[in-house]
């Protein structure tokens, strides 16, 4: 199904304006005859979404951009409609395209952004949703706006950190993974046939590997399919939340990356409180959507307790002085200070900036102990190679050397 705008003449003479929805432009325009409308236009103004389009994400940048230039816009007094219009024709992203003529078609008719926002939870999260409300609510659309633009590229640089610094690891990885491969496959195979041609005793680890090896190169095209299968297999298990939730409690027990995880998970939650409170959200909802922006099982539980100590009157420091030895205690004195001050919004957006620093540095020390690691791993499988190939080869030369006749 898909939504059609159209323009049509009631049995009156008087011009009508709306959506109507129908599978193609043709139905729509039936379905308007039938009810005695006389058609003037009918046009596509959002299509259903395609397989491919639902598997297209709109990057956090592009978020980012949006909000940056629709506040720059809003400020300078153009309308809300005229703005997203403009926004829409710079936009390359077709999911984004969509949502935007949808989008402007939608405030045309009056409807508030939120509302349009929330048919696409997929792109626009409940802090996107929230900020929104409340900018609608108390007039100051554009600052709320401001401030997504500002959180959604602290986000985003904090996201480029993670990947920019796990991006060499990745690398060796893949390479060793393709050299291997590449090894067992093709070359190995080749070598294993002149090992069985001159018929000697192979030490057990050059059967294995050789045994291997041969059967992986005569079935390369079935090794192939099964790995390209796996990965794809792999990524989409990755995607579902229970997987990942089971891969963050494995991660969170090792030393570095569990430390990591909680520096990550503070300055996201510090960032989105003090956002939250800068657009003048209640602290009870600023609260309530900031613990769901936490992704740690173990931060997630007690943050649901908050909601309930707030409500009883506790103050936010008191509510997360209850989880000591899980939030820091450096956080719960911050809070604490910015809550007497009356500069909780300030304090929160320093211990972001903060935990975001904490975060670098961690990245740096995590790849710093990855890296002579991954060096330790490849040596020593380079190393079981050589050895398992080389020995023979020694041993077979060792035959070939012609014996010195004995003493008579």
């Amino acid at each position: 199904m898909a939504i059609f705008s159209y323009k049509a003449k009631d049995k009156q003479g008087t011009i009508l304006q709306d959506a109507i929805e129908a599978p193609s432009r043709k139905e729509a325009g039936a379905i308007l005859r039938d009810q005695g409308i006389q058609v003037l236009t009918v046009r596509e103004i959002q299509r259903a979404q395609s397989f491919r389009e639902r598997l297209q994400a709109v990057p956090v940048i592009e978020k980012a951009v949006f909000c940056r230039y629709l506040s720059t816009m809003m400020k300078a007094g153009l309308p809300l409609s005229e703005a997203v219009d403009i926004i829409a024709k710079e936009t390359s992203n077709r999911k984004m395209h969509r949502i935007l003529q949808d989008l402007e078609y939608s405030i045309q008719r009056g409807q508030k952004l939120s509302t349009v926002f929330a048919r696409y939870p997929e792109v626009f999260d409940v802090v996107f949703l929230t900020l929104t409300r409340a900018g609608e609510e108390s007039g100051t659309l554009e600052q709320s706006f401001e401030y997504l633009a500002s959180q959604l590229m602290k986000n985003y640089e904090l996201s480029q950190k993670v990947k920019g610094a796990l991006l060499y690891p990745a690398v060796i990885i893949s390479a060793m993974i393709g050299v291997g491969v590449l090894m067992v496959t093709f070359v190995l195979p080749r070598i294993s046939s002149v090992f069985l041609k001159l018929n000697i005793k192979l030490p057990l680890a050059t059967r294995i590997l050789l045994s291997i090896s041969s059967f992986l190169g005569k079935n390369y095209l079935w090794v192939i399919a099964a790995s390209v299968t796996a990965v794809v297999g792999l990524i989409l298990l990755v995607r579902l939340p229970k997987t990942r939730v089971f891969l963050m409690k494995i991660a969170s027990k090792l030393p570095v990356l569990g430390k990591l995880f909680d520096q990550l998970d503070m300055a996201r939650f510090s960032r989105t409180l003090s956002t939250l409170l800068k657009s003048g959200v209640p602290i009870l909802d600023s609260v309530k959507v900031s613990v769901a922006a936490l992704t740690q099982t173990k931060f997630v539980k007690l943050g649901k307790t908050f909601e309930e100590e707030i409500k009883k009157g506790s103050s936010l420091s008191d509510a997360i002085a209850t989880g000591e030895g899980i939030f820091p205690a450096l956080m719960t004195q911050s809070i604490r200070a910015g809550e007497k001050s009356g500069s909780l919004e300030v304090v929160l957006s320093e211990l972001a900036d903060f935990y975001e620093q904490e975060v670098d540095f961690s990245l740096k020390n995590f790849t710093s102990i990855l890296e002579p690691v991954l060096m330790l791993i490849i040596g020593v499988a380079v190393g079981a190679m050589v050895i398992s190939i080389i020995g023979p080869i020694y041993s077979v030369i060792g035959n070939l050397q012609p014996q010195q006749p004995t003493a008579r």
